[in-house]
Formats: C-alpha cells, sequence, structure tokens
C-alpha cells in the first residue's frame, strides 16, 4: 500500500534551504534531501498564490482553467487531482492554505479538516492572524491523522503552510520568529547582486518607477532586514517539517510514503531593487524547489536541473504510485526524468502572470536553457535574457541585433501556445465570499 504526500510551503526561493544555501538553516528539510531527488529547474506555471496553486489541483496553466489572478475560484466541474485519487481507492486529505475559492470539500477532498489534539503554539505568535499560528494548527491537524491512520486504505494528503509568505500588519512584511531571528545577525544577511548592478534601464518603465516606491523604495538595511526574517520563518517551517517526517518513521509510513515538496512561486528579496512579488518575470519568482521521494524509485540523479514546469506536479503525484495520468491533466508527470541520465535535448517551458497589486501588465512567455522570453500582451512590451551570458537577468536585450533570432522564434511559439490553449477564453469565476486578504 504506497501513500502520497504533497508539502507545500509559500513564497519559498529555489535556494532557500541550508544544503544549498548555508545562509539557511533548514536541517530537516536538508535530511529529506539527502534521501530524495531535488529539481532544480521547475518553472512555476504563475508566480502568485491563487493560479499557481490552481495548476497544483489540474495540471494545466491557470489561464486554462479561468484562474487568472488572486480573487478568481477554481471552477468546481474542473477535473481535479482528488477525483482519480478518490476513483483509486484512496483517503484524500487537504490541510492548510487553500486560496482558490469556495472548499478543497467542493472539489472532492474526503477530509478537510481535523482535530487538534496536543495543539502547541510552540514560538509561533498568539496572533491567529499569523501565518505562523496558522502553520502550528495545519501542522498539528496533520500529525492527528498521521497518529490515527489504521492503513485500511492509503491516503493522499495534500499539507499546506503559508510561510515564509509575508502578512505582518506592522512593521512588516515578513514575520520575525524569536528568538529563531538572532540565528541571523542582520551585519551577514546577504543582498543579491543584482541589487546593486541592475539599474532597470533596459526593463519596462513600471519596473523601474515600483523600485523607487511603495513597497520597494528599498535600502540595505530593509533588503538584510527582510532576509533575516525570512530566515527565521523558514527556520520554524523546517521545524514543522520535522515533526511530519517523524510522525512517518514513527508510524512506519516514511518508506510506504511518495512524498513531494515544492513551493507556489519565490520571493524577489531585494533582487533587482525590487521587493515580495508582482508582474515581474525574473528567477527569483518563477524558479521553485520540488524535493520528490519516492522510496521505490532508483533515480539515475540526486540532482535533476531539466527545464520543467510546475503543471508536472499534478501528474507525478499520481504517477509516483501508478495511477494512470489522465489526459485532463495536461503538465505530464516528473517521474520519466528519474530514469534520465541527463536532461532531455528539447526544453522550453511556459510561464504567465495577469495581474498584481502592481497594476495590470499581463504577460505570457517561454524559457528554454538559453533564453527567457516575455511578451506584454496588453502593452506590446516585450522583455529577454540570454540566460547563459546573464544568469541574473540584468540586461533585456529584447531588439538586439544578437537576439532577433531567437526572438522571432520564440514570439511565434508562445503566441501558438497561447492560442492553442484557448488564452483568456475561459471566463473567470469571481469570489465574492473568501476573506481573500487574509490569505
Amino acid at each position: 500500500m504506497k501513500n502520497v504526500m504533497m508539502i507545500t510551503t509559500d513564497q519559498q526561493n529555489l535556494d532557500a534551504m541550508g544544503c544549498v544555501n548555508p545562509s539557511y538553516y533548514t536541517p530537516n528539510l536538508d535530511r529529506f534531501v539527502d534521501r530524495s531527488v531535488r529539481f532544480t529547474g521547475v518553472i512555476s506555471t504563475s508566480a502568485q498564490c491563487s493560479p499557481s496553486r490552481a495548476t497544483w489541483m489540474t495540471g494545466k496553466y491557470p489561464h486554462q482553467v479561468g484562474v487568472n489572478n488572486i480573487g478568481h475560484v477554481l471552477d468546481p466541474k474542473e477535473w481535479g487531482i482528488a477525483k482519480d485519487f478518490n476513483q483509486a481507492g484512496y483517503e484524500t486529505v487537504y490541510l492548510g492554505k487553500w486560496h482558490l475559492g469556495l472548499s478543497p470539500a467542493d472539489h472532492e477532498f474526503q477530509i478537510t479538516d481535523y482535530g487538534l489534539d496536543g495543539f502547541e503554539l510552540g514560538v509561533a505568535n498568539k496572533n491567529p492572524r499569523y501565518h505562523s499560528h496558522k502553520d502550528a494548527m495545519t501542522t498539528a491537524k496533520a500529525l492527528n491523522y498521521l497518529e490515527d491512520y489504521d492503513g485500511c486504505k492509503p491516503f493522499f494528503m495534500a499539507l499546506n503552510w503559508f510561510m515564509p509568505h509575508p502578512n505582518v500588519p506592522v512593521d512588516g512584511p515578513f514575520e520575525r520568529i524569536d528568538p529563531y531571528a538572532e540565528q541571523f545577525p542582520l551585519e551577514v544577511m546577504p543582498v543579491p547582486t543584482s541589487y546593486y548592478l541592475d539599474d532597470l534601464s533596459t526593463k519596462p518603465a513600471f519596473q523601474q518607477e515600483r523600485s523607487r516606491t511603495g513597497e520597494s523604495d528599498l535600502t540595505e538595511e530593509l533588503v538584510r532586514r527582510d532576509a533575516q526574517h525570512y530566515r527565521s520563518m523558514l527556520k520554524l517551517m523546517d521545524e514543522n517539517l520535522g515533526r511530519i517526517m517523524e510522525k512517518l518513521e514513527a508510524k512506519g509510513l516514511l518508506d510506504s510514503t511518495a512524498i513531494l515538496f515544492t513551493t507556489d512561486h519565490g520571493d524577489m528579496q531585494g533582487a533587482h531593487k525590487l521587493r515580495l512579488k508582482g508582474v515581474l518575470p525574473y528567477k527569483e519568482l518563477y524558479n521553485v524547489p520540488v524535493i520528490l521521494h519516492v522510496p521505490w524509485a532508483n533515480p539515475a540523479r540526486k540532482v535533476i536541473p531539466d527545464l520543467v514546469s510546475s503543471s508536472a506536479v499534478t501528474g507525478t503525484l499520481l504517477d509516483a504510485v501508478g495511477i494512470e495520468v489522465p489526459a485532463e491533466c495536461e503538465g505530464g508527470s516528473l517521474m520519466p526524468h528519474l530514469a534520465l541520465a541527463q536532461p532531455p535535448s528539447e526544453q522550453l517551458v511556459f510561464f504567465e502572470h495577469y495581474k498584481a497589486y502592481w497594476g495590470y501588465h499581463p504577460f505570457r512567455g517561454a524559457q528554454t536553457p538559453e533564453w527567457k522570453y516575455v511578451y506584454y500582451y496588453e502593452e506590446d512590451i516585450e522583455e529577454m535574457y540570454n540566460l547563459k551570458q546573464d544568469p541574473d537577468e540584468l540586461v533585456n536585450v529584447a531588439g538586439r541585433p544578437e537576439a532577433e533570432e531567437a526572438r522571432r522564434s520564440l514570439r511565434q511559439v508562445v503566441d501558438a501556445w497561447w492560442e492553442a490553449t484557448g488564452g483568456l477564453s475561459k471566463p473567470p469565476i469571481q469570489d465574492t465570499v473568501s476573506k481573500w486578504g487574509e490569505g
């Protein structure tokens, strides 16, 4: 009997783990990486919470299911991952952040809450508005479910934490977890290279404007403070992960459970003199970690750099336990990459964004190992980077002669993909019930 767990964080950068970047402290995540496969080339379909999470549930791009923005509801008529796990005889469980309107129960998850016996806040904030508090509750519910699990049928659990997403109402935006922050002295907190090197002069004008106003009116001190708070939140997340792993091991479930750990998108952390997230195409937002633990697999590589889409997460969860990936799940599966000794010869991934609190600058884009191309289709603006020569995405080469052949080719590919997948033909369902500001 093989179980499945999907463990997600919110707004965690690709390198935000101690085994990759020693400025973080995540010993439990590091141990999980040691016994798993780490994908380093996963591109999120959208760098915004709701659209990205709609992809997890459906294996489709956000525009295909009409979840282009926060406040759009995932239509229960869409195919969803719980449906196939239910048909395969699994008990389906969804705990924690949802952010897709209605309820996970409307998408056929059987269990969407659980008891809080033995609930302990620990160092989490006592105020229930804080994400550390919400994550403590979610962790307790998951632990209680696993403790009570009797093995009568396999389970699929989606365990979704809020951290390290910002939500502090005063002196934010990131929550400072005391006393963990003391482990990350401000004076040694890193400042991204692009904070110093990118004046945004080759970028769309709204990026330059945003870097001088609002939350992105940054100083080195603010960047270092964000880095400190962000790391303190991830240390607490890591403790929650450790408790889950200990429970799985104590119940004898670790070797019979496929586990996929990921996040919906990253965080700018001061890169390019920008903060948090927004209608931006940068790697800090779109490159996301995926760690896959399938005990019965025999992977050819421990670290897999293949360029793949987060839309493959959905099919991977089914494929890992031998459930056929349905046609509705267009993103396919990551499982075939475990058998490859090197990346496939053809690598092309699409991504998109629609709107954020930065304003309305919708784009569609594509990435290959060499190029990243972005088309702001309402403004007829292009953004393009030679990733081999400019991995930090400092110089927009759209319009330059040396990039013209690649630009023309990728524009055609992106436009064809957009048309083939329906563009914005799926009307969004507006959420008039949920309190999105609390997500």
